[in-house]
């Protein structure tokens, strides 16, 4: 006669034992989330400065050739 009502108690325990691990496993979940996310905004912040970085070294070898090619075309006008 107690054992039905044992029977039920164990399920109940089993069942809040799970609640317990699903609840876990959703916290782990979010963390886990977290931090894909800062890392996902970490990587973009990256990929726009090297983009700059990228323009500014452009920029700045476009300059030099023109430069040289400038101090050429002088030099060579020069010439007899």
């Amino acid at each position: 006669m107690t054992e039905p009502i044992t029977q039920a108690q164990d399920h109940d325990r089993r069942i809040g034992r799970l609640k317990g691990i699903a609840e876990q496993v959703t916290e782990q979940n979010r963390q886990t989330n977290a931090c894909l996310d800062r890392m996902e905004q970490a990587i973009a912040e990256q990929g726009r400065q090297t983009n700059a970085q990228f323009r500014w070294i452009v920029g700045i070898q476009i300059t030099t050739l023109i430069a040289i090619g400038s101090l050429l075309f002088s030099l060579l006008s020069k010439l007899p």
